[in-house]
């Protein structure tokens, strides 16, 4: 509401900041009252308007009215029209003239059409009918459409429903919750309502890379790991951050150093130059691909392309610590932990052969625990012949252990082929599609039997949370495969014991799925016999089936176009959707995909499954996870970010806000991503890669050059270290800008022009220094002299000639100003 009374017609000055707007529109009665009603609804923003808020109704402030009323009469008059007695009430008087020229409105109305330069020939005839029918507002209102970004609208309606639930159960009992239009469930009704409080209450930034792994400590800790630049062409970009623990509770994300290795020497490229060399760090820090945490052990269990498992202790608001390492043969892309309480821990290779073990954790010695390796039949060939080469061969592509009862001791392993240099190429056409699905049982080491779809390409993998039964997605088997089916999952459930015995999985169903490569799976059971079945595809869409309802899906929920920008086929060059969970009810499925966003929906709805957009990041989604209580969710993404959900901000740490002024007036306030906590350099190994000794220099970096004079600070904090009068000793030179590639040389004319370039950049006024004298450079001399004899003399020439020059425009004052900038000096 504002007070109209204040506003002035003249357009001079307003104290209203929404009169600053290009436009004052009018509704009638009837059109605000739909307006109103309809806010109650939801829809996407960029289908209506395109900046918030926006201006749908301002009423006739007192002083338009009046103004108003002075040129409908002077209006009346010209037209011939029928005026009324004069009346103090202007919005009388209006309404008077109004109904005695029925037959003038027209006329009335293109005369006022252009009165208001802010009010339409429409508003003004909106309000005419208003004032006919005696319903303009007492008091002027305007009335804008705001987007709810804080969900307050959505906030009222749960918390209605909860109290509507609860004063029913509390009248009618039981009953009760049948006597509505549907049959409500309280217990699921309830938990919705709270699982929709779920807002975005923290957020860090400044992780390493893109965060592909996060497991709960407890409800307060987690861990991340995150991927680094690593390859010889982009080591320049890797930095620490690859391994971090946070907690809810302090705010806090620390960064943890241990996933590191000695930086390898490159060859060729960039990283090539000992200039390269010796700026940079002597630790790589490698991609943490893999974390998990044992409840009963309370460890947790890290791995990466480090080759090593690393085993760590997390006290509640303590440092974890690493408490052992589990050394491998090749990076380690999966580390998981038996649910069972026995201590088993699995892990898995890029190593052809015996690429999965299982470890027994031993507590008094860790780093030396007991383990079993295991291989795949495809090591070998009938024939006994190695079937890997170097360029390609069978790894392990998913691994994952039983989630129910009598199954937590079963590892399912699926393995796919993979070429070790990056170039699918590589692998034989006649081996692209195929793989192995391997099922061991960890306490005895034995192999148990899988009957069907063994040999396919299998890209994931997924036991049921409380039946003794997995799901596998595989490329397709069999010959009457649909067309346009490229992957398959099928659900595999114990076999007939009088046919296999009572150690084997047999498939009892195919669902077909579109998508050239699955990235998750999850089955949750909805009924006693049935479950849903949910896959996120690279193609940006996640597919679910009901088991009840045959092998076609029963939604496709999909997710928009890439954050980033693809030059290939999306769903080779896509990461698509990378996130899908469950909640606490089958009414609410989440998932996140490459466009950034987080979705909320319910399978349960045939008609429109979607819920909300739960949250917008600014880099593909790259991994998520529930806490182990489901009150809290982390999120991140691509762009090394961090993002915690929860129901309520009770044991959170509170964020920091900053607000930022808009152009139109008022401001915005955004919230602060907090960085993560570096951890403490640690020391440089004793050899590089080679075997060579390190310097150690125990002073800070650079301090050695600054000893011996080859750098310096300059007097400005914001330029940082220059060139010392020893420089020339470091050899750090860029040969090819010198002449003769000879850094005592001059610069080419080329390099110099970027010099004086950047010299002449805008800095702050400092005491100016000497230049340095002019270097003499012999060879250049006679160069030098030959070049001066070339130049032109005007003041050897004759008059006539100079004359002739001046009346073609020639420019001949050699102090003509040409426009240019010139610097100030401390001599003018």
């Amino acid at each position: 509401l504002w007070d109209a009374s204040q506003d002035n017609v003249s357009g001079t000055q307003t104290t209203s900041k929404w009169f600053g707007s290009h436009s004052h529109p009018y509704l009638s009665e009837r059109e605000r009252c739909l307006t109103l009603n309809g806010a109650g609804r939801f829809f996407r923003r960029e289908n209506y308007v395109s900046e918030f808020p926006a201006i749908v109704h301002v009423d006739f402030s007192p002083g338009e009215i009046e103004h108003l009323r002075g040129a409908v009469r002077n209006a009346v008059q010209d037209i011939g029209g029928e005026d009324s007695d004069h009346h103090r009430d202007a919005t009388r008087d209006l309404r008077r003239i109004w109904l005695k020229n029925k037959q003038h409105r027209e006329k009335l109305l293109r005369k006022l059409g252009k009165l208001f330069s802010r009010r339409s020939q429409n508003d003004i005839t909106s309000f005419f009918q208003d004032l006919a029918q005696r319903r303009t507002a007492s008091k002027p209102q305007l009335l804008t459409l705001e987007a709810d970004d804080t969900d307050q609208q959505r906030k009222f309606a749960r918390d209605a429903r909860v109290q509507s639930l609860l004063f029913r159960r509390e009248i009618l009992g039981s009953r009760g919750l049948r006597s509505p239009r549907r049959l409500v469930n309280f217990n699921n009704a309830v938990k919705v309502c709270r699982e929709d409080d779920f807002e975005l209450r923290a957020e860090w930034t400044d992780c390493a890379g893109d965060i592909i792994t996060i497991a709960w400590a407890s409800n307060d800790a987690f861990i991340c790991g995150t991927t680094e630049h690593s390859d010889a062409h982009n080591q320049q970009y890797n930095k620490p951050g690859n391994l971090v623990l946070g907690s809810c509770r302090t705010g806090k994300v620390q960064a943890y150093p241990e996933h590191r290795i000695i930086r390898p020497i490159v060859e060729k490229g960039e990283n090539s130059t000992d200039a390269m060399r010796q700026t940079q760090d002597p630790w790589l820090y490698s991609s943490v691909v893999a974390s998990d945490y044992d409840a009963a052990q309370r460890l947790a269990f890290t791995s990466g392309f480090d080759r090593t498992v690393k085993v760590w202790q997390v006290p509640a608001g303590s440092p974890m610590r690493m408490v052992g390492e589990w050394v491998h043969g090749g990076n380690v892309n999966f580390a998981a932990a038996s649910k069972d309480g026995s201590g088993m821990v699995a892990t898995a290779s890029d190593v052809a052969a015996e690429a999965v073990r299982i470890y027994r954790v031993d507590p008094t010695n860790i780093s030396r625990s007991p383990y079993r390796s295991f291989s795949c039949s495809r090591v070998t060939d009938a024939e006994g012949n190695t079937v890997s080469t170097e360029k390609w061969a069978y790894f392990p592509a998913t691994m994952q252990w039983g989630r129910a009862g009598g199954a937590e001791h079963l590892l399912l392993v699926g393995y796919s082929p993979r070429s070790r240099t990056g170039d699918d190429s590589d692998i034989p056409e006649d081996r692209l599609h195929s793989g192995e699905l391997c099922l061991w049982d960890g306490r005895t080491g034995e192999r148990w039997k899988v009957t069907a779809a063994t040999t396919q390409n299998v890209f994931e993998v997924m036991w049921h949370p409380s039946q003794k039964c997995f799901i596998a997605a595989t490329s397709p088997l069999g010959l009457d495969v649909e067309s346009g089916v490229r992957t398959q999952i099928r659900i595999f459930t114990p076999s007939n014991k009088d046919e296999y015995g009572d150690k084997a999985f047999s498939p009892i169903k195919t669902l077909d799925c579109r998508a050239a490569d699955i990235n998750e799976l999850t089955i949750v059971p909805n009924s006693c016999s049935y479950c849903y079945v949910t896959a996120g595809c690279t193609d940006g869409n996640t597919y679910v089936w009901d088991t009840a309802q045959g092998d076609r899906p029963v939604h496709i929920l999909n997710h928009g176009e890439s954050v980033e920008e693809l030059l290939g086929n999306r769903e080779r060059e896509d990461v698509g959707v990378k996130f899908t969970a469950w909640g606490t009810t089958l009414d609410r499925f989440y998932t996140g995909s490459s466009d950034g966003v987080v979705k909320v929906w319910n399978v349960r709805s045939l008609g429109n499954p979607l819920v909300r957009n739960l949250m917008e990041a600014p880099a593909p989604i790259s991994c998520g996870m529930f806490s182990p209580d489901k009150t809290r969710l982390l999120i991140s993404d691509a762009s090394g970010r961090i993002f915690l959900l929860a129901v309520d901000d009770q044991d959170i740490q509170k964020p920091q806000f900053q607000a930022f002024p808009l152009p139109g007036g008022g401001t915005k306030t955004v919230r602060q991503p907090t960085p993560i906590t570096r951890h403490p350099e640690p020391p440089p190994p004793p050899f590089d890669a080679e075997g060579r000794p390190i310097e150690v220099d125990t002073g800070r970096p650079g301090s050695s050059f600054l000893r011996n004079s080859q750098i310096r600070l300059h007097p400005n904090p914001t330029i940082g270290a220059v060139q010392g009068p020893r420089y020339i000793e470091t050899g750090l030179f860029l040969k090819e800008a010198h002449f003769n590639e000879d850094p005592t040389q001059p610069l080419y004319a080329v390099w110099e022009a970027k010099q004086r370039e950047s010299n002449n950049v805008v800095r702050t006024k400092l005491p100016a220094e000497p230049q340095r004298p002019l270097a003499v450079y012999d060879p250049l001399g006679p160069i030098h002299a030959r070049n001066l004899a070339l130049d032109l003399d005007i003041s050897s020439l004759s008059l006539e000639t100079r004359l002739e020059l001046e009346n073609e425009d020639a420019e001949l004052s050699p102090i003509e100003d040409y426009g240019f900038v010139y610097e100030d000096t401390d001599d003018e």
